[in-house]
């Protein structure tokens, strides 16, 4: 069973523009994140679906310049399990 990820639902997020990084309000825990790349582009490619970890990164590497391998792999990875300690991600059974 492979691994998915579903971001928080869209009404409980609240996004704003600060230079290259982006502040995230999450409404259920009343707390402000500051996002650097690849975390706010994580989000765009979620949506409301559960993905998994190849599925982000081939929407990423679809909309972006991102080569792709290993490297990009991890990256993500170690991002999602951040933003899924952070509660901005949950894991869900594939």
């Amino acid at each position: 069973m492979t691994q998915k990820y579903r971001a928080a639902p869209a009404e409980d997020l609240i996004w704003h523009d600060l230079d290259s990084m982006k502040l995230l309000y999450h409404r259920p825990s009343g707390i402000t994140h500051i996002l650097a790349d690849p975390a706010p582009a994580i989000f765009e490619v979620m949506e409301e679906a559960a993905l998994a970890a190849s599925e982000i990164i081939a929407r990423l590497t679809a909309l972006f310049d991102i080569e792709s391998g290993g490297d990009a792999e991890e990256i993500i990875l170690a991002r999602l399990e951040e933003l899924s300690l952070l509660g901005l991600v949950s894991r869900v059974p594939g």
